[in-house]
């Protein structure tokens, strides 16, 4: 991660979309049902309408017939990832023919869904993020689409996004759908415009023109209709004032707008105006590009039946104090992100475990860690680590004991917080015991510690959380043990 990045950047122009194929009401019915979870509850417009010529093309020169007809004999037959239980779907914005960069991803989102517990995830991944493009070198993950072009990289730039965003998050990319502008602003002008909740008023003064120069853009605070202009404005501007001048600001507001999104699209209003499915389905034919067959998207509809808004977790990986990344200088003065960790190691833990953070949050278990070796600072080293990853580390020092062989995870909860437990087990590869330590016993009434009265038997420093006797419930007591010296436990977080 030490090399620098050249950010030169090869400018394109979009080809000229071919028309869409038409369509019977029915099947404008059935097609739009897959469009709007796919567009929807993780998406950004990508899925149905390519034309009758790229369809085949994308699907293995199977005709729109043979799709449907398939449709009726495979109804049940599983998408790519199903039977992981984890469908992975790239998302992907880009700006289009008239915009500088036509080809530079502006948008990249992760969208994932678990059949089993119908949760959908979105995890945005900032262009900025350098990665390793082969024959490139060390990039902005953004310029991976132009580039795959570039190259004719097999499948096209898409696949080699995908790639790029594989090696980041560890997960396998299933499908992917992308989008441009014009595209975007259609479909919600089609639909009549989005309700978003502007969190707070701010200004652009920086906002892009097609002639390649600024314009000053505003949105005051509170809730409020947008077009399809507005809305794409409001999900692309990178320079507003009053706290939203960063791409991580940006990607909480693209997130925002697909989840208001989703509700315009499963309004009643929009389910039974034929005249909206159809300019919805218009506008994104000319627009996007998918690897996704119709049944694929059909079966997906109706594996996401059962989400609904409070089922979706929103992630964006960013270089606050707790986030994963940091950024650098690279090559040219230019501004990059890069991991904290010096690999992609915490982000892929972050990514694997999204939805079982969840559960992990909502526990809110209270812990401890404590170095039961010789080797100085490894409590402070896995306790940082555990709150990057959102575990609620109170306190670390220094075990009584320092002769551990393996690591030990004392469960002070009777079992109630089994998400936790199971998530600091596997990253600690350690041994469980539900029995209090020895130390513990004569001081826990209910697994409400005396951090005072246990100050020598369990660290010098734990009396410094709790003053004047004041007694705080622990959940999980853990020791590190030598089998964690060498770094196991930081690499696997």
């Amino acid at each position: 991660m030490k090399e620098k990045v050249n950010l030169l950047i090869k400018k394109e122009q979009i080809k000229k979309p071919k028309s869409s194929f038409p369509f019977w009401i029915k099947v404008f019915v059935s097609l739009t049902a897959a469009i709007l979870v796919f567009i929807i509850s993780f998406s950004i417009k990508i899925v149905s309408s390519v034309s009758t010529e790229d369809l085949n093309k994308e699907s293995g020169k199977v005709s729109l017939f043979q799709q449907l007809t398939h449709l009726i004999t495979k109804k049940d037959k599983m998408i790519n990832g199903e039977q992981e239980d984890r469908i992975n779907i790239l998302l992907l914005g880009i700006g289009g023919a008239g915009h500088e960069g036509a080809y530079l991803t502006d948008t990249i989102i992760l969208a994932s869904l678990k059949p089993s517990t119908n949760q959908v995830a979105l995890i945005s991944i900032p262009r900025d993020l350098a990665v390793e493009i082969p024959g490139y070198d060390w990039r902005k993950i953004n310029n991976a689409l132009a580039f795959g072009r570039e190259m004719n990289y097999p499948g096209g730039g898409e696949n080699l996004t995908a790639k790029m965003v594989e090696d980041v998050t560890g997960l396998p990319i299933h499908y992917y759908g992308l989008v441009d502008f014009s595209g975007f602003e259609q479909v919600i002008n089609a639909l009549g415009g989005v309700n978003i909740n502007v969190d707070r008023s701010f200004t652009d003064y920086e906002y892009p023109t097609l002639n390649y120069g600024y314009q000053t853009i505003s949105f005051k605070q509170g809730e409020q209709k947008m077009n399809g202009d507005q809305a794409l404005k409001y999900v692309r501007s990178r320079h507003g004032n009053n706290g939203e001048g960063s791409d991580f600001a940006r990607a909480q507001r693209q997130q925002k707008v697909l989840l208001s999104l989703k509700d315009k699209i499963f309004s009643f209003s929009s389910l039974i105006n034929p005249t909206k499915i159809t300019q919805s389905i218009s506008a994104l034919g000319n627009h996007v590009k998918t690897n996704m067959e119709i049944w694929e998207m059909l079966r997906l509809t109706k594996l996401a039946q059962g989400v609904n808004g409070d089922q979706i977790i929103t992630k964006v990986f960013d270089n606050s104090p707790d986030g994963p990344l940091k950024s650098e200088v690279g090559l040219n003065g230019a501004y990059i992100l890069v991991p904290k960790a010096g690999d992609f190691s915490e982000v892929q833990y972050l990514a694997k475990n999204i939805f079982e953070e969840k559960q992990q949050k909502e526990e809110n278990a209270k812990i401890i860690v404590q170095n039961g070796t010789t080797q100085a600072g490894l409590a402070e080293e896995v306790a940082n680590q555990l709150k990057l990853s959102d575990f609620n580390v109170v306190k670390y020092g220094n075990a009584s004991n320092k002769n551990y062989n393996q690591t030990i995870i004392y469960d002070l909860t009777g079992g109630e917080k089994p998400q936790t437990l199971n998530s600091l087990k596997n990253l600690l590869d350690a041994v469980v015991i539900s029995n209090l330590p020895v130390l513990l016993d004569n001081f826990n009434q209910n697994n409400q510690i005396d951090y005072d009265a246990l100050a020598i038997s369990l660290d010098n420093n734990l009396s410094n959380l709790n003053t004047n006797g004041l007694k705080t419930q622990v959940d999980f007591l853990i020791v590190i043990g030598s089998d964690n010296i060498k770094n196991k436990t930081l690499s696997k977080l």
